[in-house]
Parts: C-alpha cells; sequence; structure tokens
C-alpha cells in the first residue's frame, strides 16, 4: 500500500491554481482513464482493479491535495 505526502497548500488555491487543476481534469477525460473526479471534495476513485495509477492523477494527488480512493463497492 503506497502512501501519499500531505500537501501544505490545501486551502487558498488561487484562479491560476484552479484553472491549471481543472485543465488536468479536462485532460484526464481526453485521456478516457477510468476513474471519478470529485473536485469539491478533491477525491479521486480508481477501480480496486487499477494495477498502476496514472501520472496525472498523481499530479493531481501531489499539487493539489487529491486523495485516490479504490471503489471497492460498485
Amino acid at each position: 500500500m503506497k502512501t501519499f505526502a500531505a500537501n501544505p497548500r490545501v486551502r487558498g488555491f488561487t484562479s491560476n491554481d484552479n484553472a491549471e487543476r481543472y485543465k488536468l481534469h479536462k485532460k484526464i477525460r481526453a485521456k478516457e482513464i477510468n476513474c471519478k473526479i470529485f473536485a469539491r471534495s478533491r477525491t479521486i476513485l480508481i477501480p480496486i482493479e487499477t494495477e498502476e495509477v496514472d501520472p496525472m492523477l498523481m499530479e493531481l494527488s501531489k499539487l493539489y491535495g487529491y486523495k485516490i480512493q479504490t471503489e471497492a463497492f460498485t
């Protein structure tokens, strides 16, 4: 089980930060990565059978404090 470092900038994003993270959302949707993104709660749900987490999802986690969770009961 991997753990992710906490992001000190969880609150107080600038409008440029928000624009960048929403651009990442758009790229993830365009690439058709199998996940669900909840922007307000900063949570990403991935299927339990996922072997590797996509680097774009990791970027959201590291830079913007998103939490990555597996969908166990779908």
